[in-house]
């Protein structure tokens, strides 16, 4: 089969080889270094002017081998001989990364997990990697992580909050419009994803990012309440609040939602919080989600810490923390987390976000931070004029960081990252890299 290919070299990164899965479930397995799949996030163009979306990535980095593999293929399934490959490419590089003109496809999630709660445990979806020289030394897939700190919990439940390397999507419900004028999938600078917050969950991310605005021209009060980007309108927020908690009846994940900023209907023209609205949305998320909320006076801990550990919440049975940007807000809801500390670059250069973040996280979490918990950012933001001229597009912004975002978190910020937000999530192999640092972690106590 005839694929068009990019080879491009990027930041060397440490090798983290070892299967992530339990022992009896070796999805991914290396002699050393390390490959990985991920999503293309803009579309390419193909020979004849037909754009094809979601490209299969192959990703490698041998950089501690004594060999470099010769050769890389793409598989439907675990990869056993060079004879069952999609597509075969040669390495000629100790790390890079290689673009296929294969698709993802639709995508749907495996073991039972496409419409409902499913088996336990890493399941892969149909994109397999597989590198070597005559025979295949390494693979891995493409996977979902739905239950990874179950799968985890002898060892990361130990960690305290703050401790744990943490997969987050920054704008988590700019993934599809939903409005009486749009069903848009695709934006340039709008949609931040292109999964659901279900599907978000089944691949392992535990931090959302939510944007929240009211619109008061709706009837009934709980459909006032949306997911914005900036002052556009995204997606209702109640059916979001419902997959979360459907998550969160059948597993043992525990999750971090963070109302980090309100752009429509929350303030009056001189900054004042309308009680009235913000009191409504605390009303909507206790009824969705109140059985699973963890309260601050119950969990918090002292400024400057880390906050308690994971098995504090899987003891009590409370696994929703949620954090309020709005401190005026929190003093009088005492059950709310405080402001989450957020590492925002705001710039469209990706040398200067990463300038930035090696910085901040290497200071963080600052002394008198009031949460135990931060997030890097990991995103570029465009301009105004970027966006009035149409230069490029927010899932071109994120082909540009991600792949640097996975090479950083194995590399310089792999002892003190704690949450990493990210655009398009599948453009990069941060779930992954934060199950296996969490782990990591937890065997240095």
């Amino acid at each position: 089969m005839a694929v068009s290919w990019y080879s491009v070299v990027f930041l060397a990164a440490s090798a983290l080889g070892a299967s992530i899965a339990p022992s009896n479930y070796i999805l991914e397995k290396s002699a050393c270094g390390r490959v990985w799949v991920t999503v293309h996030s803009p579309a390419i163009r193909l020979t004849g002017g037909r754009n094809l979306l979601d490209a299969i990535e192959l990703n490698w980095d041998f950089s501690t081998c004594s060999d470099t593999p010769m050769q890389i293929g793409l598989f439907n399934d675990r990869p056993l001989s060079w004879k069952n490959a999609l597509a075969t490419f040669p390495v000629n590089s100790v790390a890079g990364f290689i673009i296929t003109n294969i698709s993802l496809g639709e995508g749907n999630l495996p073991a039972g997990w496409e419409s409902g709660i499913g088996i336990k445990g890493p399941h892969c979806l149909w994109p397999w990697v597989g590198a070597g020289n005559s025979f295949i030394q390494s693979f891995n897939c493409l996977k979902i992580q739905p239950t990874w700190m179950e799968d985890n919990a002898n060892k990361i439940n130990k960690l305290r909050i703050g401790e744990l390397a943490i997969p987050g999507t920054h704008n988590a419900g700019a993934w599809r419009f939903d409005t009486e004028l749009s069903t848009v999938a695709r934006d340039s600078f709008v949609l931040c994803q292109d999964r659901s917050i279900w599907a978000q969950l089944v691949y392992g991310i535990r931090y959302f990012d939510f944007r929240i605005a009211y619109y008061d021209f709706y009837d009934r009060e709980e459909d006032r309440y949306w997911l914005n980007h900036n002052l556009i309108r995204v997606r209702p927020l109640l059916p979001l609040l419902r997959e979360i908690r459907a998550f969160l009846d059948s597993t043992r994940e525990v999750i971090f939602l963070d109302a980090h900023h309100f752009p429509v209907g929350f303030y009056h023209q001189n900054g004042a919080p309308i009680q009235q609205v913000h009191r409504g949305l605390l009303n909507l998320v206790q009824r969705e989600l109140g059985p699973h909320i963890a309260p601050a006076t119950q969990f918090s801990t002292n400024p400057g810490t880390r906050g308690p550990t994971l098995q504090t919440f899987v003891d009590a049975g409370r696994r929703l923390l949620f954090s309020y940007v709005d401190n005026s807000v929190v003093a009088g809801n005492r059950w709310l987390w405080p402001i989450l500390p957020h590492l925002w670059a705001n710039t469209n250069s990706p040398t200067e976000l990463f300038r930035f973040l090696d910085n901040m996280i290497d200071r963080s979490p600052l002394p008198n931070a009031r949460s135990p918990l931060f997030s890097a950012m990991a995103q570029t933001t465009p301009t105004v004029l970027d966006i009035l001229l149409v230069r490029g597009s927010l899932r071109e912004n994120a082909d540009a960081v991600n792949r640097n975002v996975t090479a950083r978190l194995k590399t310089r910020w792999r002892n003190n990252a704690n949450i990493v937000s990210t655009d398009f999530f599948l453009g990069s192999d941060v779930t992954d890299v934060s199950i296996a640092l969490s782990v990591e972690r937890s065997n240095r106590l």
